[in-house]
């Protein structure tokens, strides 16, 4: 969207005076306008491990002028590794004020079972073990599981959205985990982290791989007293 900036000239002139205003003025247009940057397609996108990432391109005006060309593009996509993946597109006006927009690519294995999204069942619930309370999820809250390619699995938040989604604390508060999961499905937790509290789970038990019900379900122990039972089920995405 277009955003006009009052006449920096007249500003001074009510403020400060017309001396002043010559000085805060200097080398600043009258007028400033940023540039509205438009994505085409999609700006979340999901493609599968292999394939080629085609940019489905994007225009931009400034004051009623196309500067599409002027737009820079920067991108980390990889799409011979899983990962999620971001292209940033900006323009910078006369003025040195930027303006940008960003795009995210999240690539998949569509041969790795356990890599994709997961959907938090809404039952599962956490347990405070000092008072015995239980209070559900109560909502299907959706994380995404990675293959880091080293026999261990990236998750982006353990706790299944309770903060970061849940209670709105935002991505700090996800607790982000590397598991192992090895041939009868049974998951172990080797670390994990989370950036707002910068603490991380006291242990997870009963965990379990589902390879054939595609379901994942585990205890996770934070904070010393609250227990988190998590049950998820491995969301459909087309590649």
């Amino acid at each position: 969207m277009k955003k006009n900036i009052l006449l920096i000239a007249a500003l001074a002139l009510l403020t400060l005076g017309f001396t002043s205003c010559e000085k805060k003025s200097a080398g600043l247009t009258s007028t400033t306008y940023y540039a509205d940057i438009q994505l085409e397609g999609d700006d979340y996108m999901i493609i599968a491990k292999g394939s080629t990432f085609t940019d489905p391109g994007f225009s931009a005006t400034m004051a009623g002028k196309d500067v599409t060309a002027e737009v820079a593009v920067m991108s980390d996509v990889d799409t011979s590794k899983s990962g999620v993946y971001y292209v940033n597109y900006s323009m910078v006006n006369a003025d040195g004020f930027p303006a940008s927009v960003t795009r995210t690519v999240v690539v998949l294995d569509p041969n790795d079972a356990v890599e994709g999204f997961w959907v938090c069942d809404p039952e599962s619930y956490r347990t405070n073990a000092n008072t015995g309370a239980a209070v559900a999820y109560g909502d299907a809250f959706e994380i995404l599981i990675l293959n880091n390619g080293d026999g261990t699995y990236d998750v982006d938040d353990m706790l299944a959205g309770w903060y970061c989604q849940r209670a709105g604390y935002g991505e700090s508060y996800a607790m982000r985990g590397i598991i192992t999961i090895d041939d009868a499905g049974n998951i172990s937790l080797e670390k994990s982290y989370v950036p707002g509290w910068q603490d991380g789970a006291d242990k997870l038990e009963n965990g379990k791989y589902d390879a054939a019900a595609q379901t994942i379900s585990y205890d996770l122990t934070y904070a010393g007293y609250l227990i988190f039972t998590v049950s998820l089920s491995k969301e459909e995405v087309e590649l």
